[in-house]
């Protein structure tokens, strides 16, 4: 990705853009190159891209397609959900109020949300803004995700049945990644400002900054705007996130997401208007959870990871690096920065796939060292194993189906309601000769016949095209009632196996 002279390159054709003339000697022709290619040999429907350094921008591109099926080519202006790279606005908006005087860091979030329990008295009443923002809350990884995902829940009834959620990990010295907590953080916003933590957003970020595209979520996207389609293996999917989640529900496009990094970098100031201060970039930048340092990483020359108030830290080739990733179904982004370097550079994606993680090491190459890495090569490996092994599991599951069994009673006991305590209510009844059950707080798309497997477990598979088949397993006493069920969905966002369903009477 290097060339072995500098040189003074204007990016005009081919769709790359550039805001003023760059001297600097990293080959962006063989950078366009290699991402059109890797686009290609990962199969995805579309990418975009913008690269930031020393205030502008200096490679902008999209790739492949915004719609797979009608071929319509990917722009740089089409907006993608850029999920959970929507924290550091929202932790950039905890942080305005704290510049105002309205808010401190320590402040107690009970103080705040007094309706707010969890399972822990002493973690409800010491938690306060930077654990919410720093995933140190006690809560594990995800656990909870299944209150806001789908479901007809609005944020107080979530906020209410947060208390039923396992504590698990130690509070302030152990990292659990916790969406729940980002969504109470937009409601201090609320409580704080008497606005949304949407309307908030918009007046103070997405207006200052010119991102006047962007929408804090897919309900708020009007007719007309330029949308890169989420896709599942290439097929085009209905937008996501339709209610606003200060999570992960932010949809915008690299342009606009250029003008966020031009002012991170830049101290807080976009085109004469200071948006942000230094002092809370800085605080948004600082480690406040320690995260282990995984074998990989080691491999890769990195020596610290944590997080910060909104986003990941850890070095890299001697430089502090600045990042978030963002999923959901459909899309997978990431905003990476290099404030020593003056460098930045959001990637979008419009299909489910890990080529943004290769991309992110393949810029970082060729603006901060020798190396001349093949990432995609190395991802693409990793990727085509996680298949493999996904499908081995799959097909360990079919061997050891025993076959010829039949459920322990007629399948009209197995008809009810059931409830999980946190959750809410499960109900299964009869569908012509088969049980369907449904998850009532998603029942629109937890929805599924069930299909026998063997003794007292039950295959589904709901209409969540994004989620694999999963497994209903009934519980019985020792009177040869029904007393509940567990589900085995496995897959790495959204835990079912935490749920427990117990029969209502």
């Amino acid at each position: 990705m290097k060339s072995s002279y500098c040189f003074w390159i204007i990016v005009l054709a081919l769709g790359m853009l550039a805001s003023s003339i760059y001297s600097q000697d990293v080959d962006l022709q063989a950078l366009d190159r290699y991402i059109e290619q890797s686009v290609e040999d990962f199969q995805l429907p579309g990418l975009a891209i913008s690269v930031i350094k020393d205030g502008s921008v200096v490679f902008s591109r999209g790739y492949g397609y915004k719609n797979f099926e009608t071929k319509q080519p990917m722009t740089t202006t089409a907006l993608f959900n850029i999920a959970s790279c929507s924290k550091a606005f929202t932790a950039a908006c905890l942080g305005i109020l704290v510049s105002e005087g309205k808010l401190d860091w320590q402040d107690k979030v009970i103080d705040i949300i007094p309706e707010l329990r969890l399972a822990d008295p002493y973690i409800t009443k010491e938690l306060n803004i930077r654990d919410i923002l720093s995933h140190r809350s006690g809560l594990a990884t995800f656990v909870g995700d299944l209150l806001w995902y789908e479901t007809d829940y609005d944020n107080r009834e979530i906020i209410h049945r947060m208390r039923h959620l396992p504590i698990q990990n130690d509070f302030r010295s152990q990292f659990g990644y916790q969406n729940n907590m980002f969504m109470i953080a937009g409601e201090i916003v609320k409580q704080i400002t008497g606005k949304t933590w949407s309307e908030f957003l918009v007046e103070r970020l997405f207006l200052p900054l010119d991102m006047t595209e962007s929408r804090s979520c897919s309900k708020h996207i009007t007719e007309g705007q330029d949308i890169a389609l989420p896709h599942l293996d290439r097929k085009p999917q209905p937008l996501a996130i339709y209610q606003p989640n200060p999570a992960g529900s932010i949809y915008s496009c690299v342009d606009e997401m250029s003008h966020w990094i031009r002012a991170l970098l830049d101290g807080g100031n976009w085109n004469d208007r200071h948006i942000l201060d230094q002092e809370i970039i800085e605080t948004l930048f600082t480690p406040h959870t320690i995260l282990p340092v995984s074998q990989q990483m080691k491999e890769n020359g990195i020596h610290f990871h944590a997080y910060g108030l909104g986003w990941f830290l850890f070095d890299y080739a001697g430089k502090k690096i600045v990042e978030h990733d963002g999923g959901m179904p459909g899309y997978i982004s990431k905003v990476t920065l290099v404030p020593e370097e003056n460098l930045g550079f959001v990637i979008l994606t419009n299909d489910m796939n890990n080529l943004t993680g290769a991309l992110r090491y393949t810029i970082l190459d060729a603006f901060l060292t020798d190396q001349d890495k093949d990432w995609a090569a190395e991802y693409l490996k990793t990727r085509q194993e996680y298949e493999q092994a996904r499908e081995k599991r799959k097909s360990d599951r079919y061997a050891k189906r025993i076959k010829n069994t039949k459920p322990s009673l007629d399948l009209m006991a197995y008809t009810g309601v059931y409830t999980d305590k946190a959750y809410g209510n499960a109900q299964i009844e009869m569908d012509n000769e088969h049980l369907k059950l449904a998850l009532l707080p998603t029942k629109e798309n937890f929805v599924s016949r069930m299909e026998h497997w063997h003794f007292n477990t039950f295959r589904i598979k709901f209409k969540d095209e994004f989620l694999p088949e999963g497994f209903v397993t009934f519980r019985l006493n020792t009177d040869a009632q029904i007393t509940g069920f567990t589900i085995d969905l496995p897959n790495p966002d959204f835990h079912f196996h935490n749920l427990d369903f117990k029969k209502m009477e």
